[in-house]
């Protein structure tokens, strides 16, 4: 028989039993609050979590994993990703599962379409493993970095096109000093063989002076080409018809033009182009030119011009049935100095008379991206080119829906502005955007600097919209340090696509919160927006230093 416990024995066992008791409550509480952290991290996490068994399938997924995907996260349960993806793409999403299930950790940054959008995503996926070291599914992580993404692209974007400003004006500056002498010694030249030639009756002599002639006009052309790419010169902005300045260009090329069909197609309802005529009238020029250089060994030459109104933008065509460009050479059009006419002719494409600068589609992309638009070239060797041009339409005040849009976030109404716009065209639009439903606000004009420090000097005002470029001797950069003399907190916003003043602004914006800045031309919504961001964060600084 077993000896019986005794009545210590018994009473340590018991207590014993409540310390284990005890201890297992105290690792449940734990576990509870282990799983309530857990539950709170994973329903609360910005990026999109999910566990997917062996299948890969989808057992357990977040909430942030349905918004990611445009799903509803319950939905997810107990499916693949060919119902996210389709299945192309989703065989290739499982070949990287099978990899994490067979014990390795994947990172891969991959683009995937979500909701009729290409999305960059960042994604972690790692092997799940029970308490024997089984592998018993995977876990993963994706984070949207679309965004982060583009953020990058513009910052690179913004760092070459400085990059290349910066090239620009050095050669603006060599050619800013040559061209003037350089024009003098070709005027001579071209005015004593012409007037040679007036006075010449000898056939032979008479080619020899034309010859000259014609290639000092070659070289008066090359230097307004060279020195109009490299001059850092800001886009004038007028109002006019596309057509009308077509119209005056083709007149211009008229003798150049004799014996080609030209087809001018005006569509309806095509709004004014606010723009530097210009710089407008020469990018026409330079593209006409290659289309009737291109037609020069074409039995029936034909070129099509064809205006349209896009939804923001006027669209202009300019298409011909010419030479064309090989495919070999497309990335290389809009390069400096580059030509494929005259000895780079290999293809024998052109008429030996023909030469070529090498600066006219360089000039054009120029003027197009400094009007904030587009050009896009198509073209089939010996087949024929076509360019479309894309610029943007400024309107001469807002729209119904720009205006429900703007009403959303505006939360700074009738205040008053200082307007320091020098072109007409500009002003006036501010002016009216400015004054009317919804913004409201009280606006005084001044059309050069002098003014507007007089102005600000007897009034008080609460933002002021500042353009750099001003006649005379104050500019903007000028009226902005009189105005911190006096006031450091008044938000300015600057209005300029000068790249002298582009390079200065970001060093600017660090040691001053309160200025912003936008590139001309800019649309009326963002102007409006601009300007209403500034308050409101002028505004909140005041409140939060109070």
């Amino acid at each position: 028989m077993p000896e019986k416990p005794t009545y210590q024995q018994l009473e340590e066992k018991i207590q014993a039993l409540e310390l284990s008791e005890a201890g297992l409550k105290r690792t449940e509480k734990k576990l509870r609050e282990s799983e309530t952290l857990f539950r709170t991290l994973f329903e609360t996490a910005v990026d999109a979590i999910f566990i997917k068994d062996k299948n890969l399938k989808y057992r357990m997924v977040n909430p942030a994993m349905g918004r990611h995907f445009g799903k509803n996260s319950e939905d997810l349960i107990g499916k693949t990703n060919t119902y996210l993806f389709g299945k192309k793409i989703s065989d290739k999403v499982h070949h990287v599962d099978y990899r994490v299930l067979k014990g390795e950790t994947i990172q891969e940054f991959a683009n995937r379409p979500i909701e009729g959008q290409t999305r960059s995503l960042h994604i972690i996926k790692v092997p799940l493993k029970n308490s024997e070291g089984k592998i018993t599914g995977l876990c993963g992580i994706v984070r949207d970095i679309t965004e982060l993404k583009q953020a990058e692209e513009e910052k690179l974007n913004a760092e070459r096109y400085l990059g290349e400003q910066k090239k620009h004006a050095l050669v603006g500056q060599i050619a800013g000093k040559i061209a003037h002498d350089f024009n003098n010694i070709l005027g001579v030249i071209m005015g004593s063989a012409e007037l040679s030639l007036f006075e010449c009756e000898d056939a032979g002599t008479r080619e020899v002076l034309k010859l000259i002639f014609d290639q000092t006009v070659r070289g008066k052309n090359l230097t307004r080409n060279l020195v109009a790419f490299a001059k850092d010169q800001e886009p004038k902005h007028e109002s006019f018809k596309i057509k009308d300045k077509i119209d005056l260009v083709v007149n211009l090329m008229k003798r150049d033009l004799a014996g080609i069909e030209l087809i001018i197609e005006d569509g309806p309802n095509v709004p004014e182009l606010i723009a530097d005529p210009g710089m407008i009238e020469h990018a026409m020029v330079n593209i006409i030119q290659n289309s009737i250089h291109a037609l020069g060994k074409v039995e029936r030459p034909k070129i099509t011009i064809r205006i349209s109104a896009c939804s923001d933008s006027i669209c202009l065509e300019i298409e011909d049935n010419g030479c064309g460009i090989p495919q070999s050479h497309m990335k290389r059009i809009y390069e400096p100095s580059f030509t494929l006419k005259g000895i780079k002719d290999v293809t024998d494409s052109y008429k030996h008379s023909v030469k070529g600068s090498g600066y006219g589609m360089s000039n054009t992309r120029k003027y197009i991206e400094q009007h904030k638009g587009s050009i896009r070239v198509e073209s089939e060797f010996a087949s024929g080119t076509k360019l479309t041009i894309h610029l943007p339409v400024i309107k001469k005040e807002l729209t119904q829906d720009e205006k429900t849009v703007i009403i959303k976030t505006l939360s700074h109404v009738g205040k008053k502005v200082l307007l320091v716009e020098d072109e007409i065209t500009i002003s006036d639009i501010q002016f009216k955007v400015l004054t009317s439903d919804p913004c409201n606000h009280k606006v005084d004009i001044a059309y050069n600097g002098q003014t507007a420090i007089n102005l600000f000097n007897s009034n008080e005002y609460d933002i002021i919209s500042l353009d750099y470029i001003l006649p005379g001797d104050i500019n903007g950069m000028n009226i902005y340090n009189h105005i911190r003399k006096t006031n450091k907190t008044i938000p300015i916003l600057f209005i300029s696509g000068n790249i002298e003043f582009l390079e200065s602004i970001k060093a600017l914006k660090q040691k001053d919160s309160h200025i912003d800045h936008l590139s001309k031309p800019c649309q009326n919504t963002d102007y409006i927006g601009c300007l209403n961001r500034l308050m409101a964060k002028t505004a909140i600084e005041f409140f939060q230093s109070s």
